[in-house]
C-alpha cells in the first residue's frame, strides 16, 4: 500500500492502516505506564471499563497520541491484534530494559503469557521486524526482556541480549 492510500492519523503526525480501530482490545491499558494518571506499566487502568476507556473524551494526550504498531503497519494481519495475539508491538523511543542502549526499538510485549511468543503468526511478526533491519527488536513479559536484534551495525542478527524492565 502506498503513502497515499494511507490515513493520516490527527493526534499523532503518524499514520494509520486504514479500516483498523481498537475495537474492543484495551491492551495498552495494562501494558502502558501513563505518567498523567499516575498508572505503572502492567497493571490495568482503572479508567478501563473492561472493554474501552471510561475517559476516552478526556483521555491524556499520551493515550491520545500513541497507537500500537497493528494499527499502523497494514502488512500485520489482523489476528494480530493485541488482544487476538496476545502481544501487542510498539516502536518505543527507549528499549524496555536498564542499561540497553537508547535509541528508538520495537517492542513485542505479551499480553496473554510468554507461550504467546511462540504463535506461528507473532513468531513471523517479529521475524519481519529482525529482517527489516532499521531498528533494535526486543521481546518482552512482566519484568525480563530479551534482545532479538540489536540494530544495525551492532551486533550480528542472532544476537541476544537480557534484562530486567525499567
Amino acid at each position: 500500500m502506498g503513502e497515499r492510500d494511507r490515513v493520516p492519523s490527527h493526534r499523532t503526525g503518524g499514520t494509520l492502516a486504514p479500516g483498523r480501530g481498537c475495537g474492543p482490545c484495551t491492551a495498552c491499558c495494562s501494558i502502558l505506564e501513563i505518567e498523567a494518571l499516575g498508572k505503572p506499566a502492567g497493571i490495568l487502568c482503572g479508567h478501563n471499563t473492561g472493554a474501552a476507556c471510561g475517559i476516552y473524551a478526556q483521555r491524556p494526550d499520551a493515550c491520545a497520541r500513541w497507537h500500537c504498531l497493528w494499527r499502523r503497519i497494514d502488512s500485520l494481519p489482523d489476528a494480530l491484534r493485541p488482544d487476538r495475539s496476545g502481544v501487542m508491538f510498539s516502536m518505543d523511543s527507549r528499549p524496555p530494559v536498564a542499561g540497553a542502549p537508547e535509541g528508538a526499538c520495537i517492542v513485542g510485549r505479551a499480553v496473554a503469557g510468554v507461550q504467546t511468543f511462540d504463535e506461528g503468526r507473532v513468531s513471523e511478526a517479529f521475524a519481519m521486524f529482525v529482517r527489516e533491519g532499521s531498528l533494535p527488536v526486543w521481546r518482552a513479559c512482566g519484568d525480563a526482556a530479551t534482545l532479538l536484534y540489536a540494530g544495525p551495525g551492532r551486533l550480528p542478527d542472532d544476537a541476544t541480549a537480557s534484562g530486567t524492565r525499567r
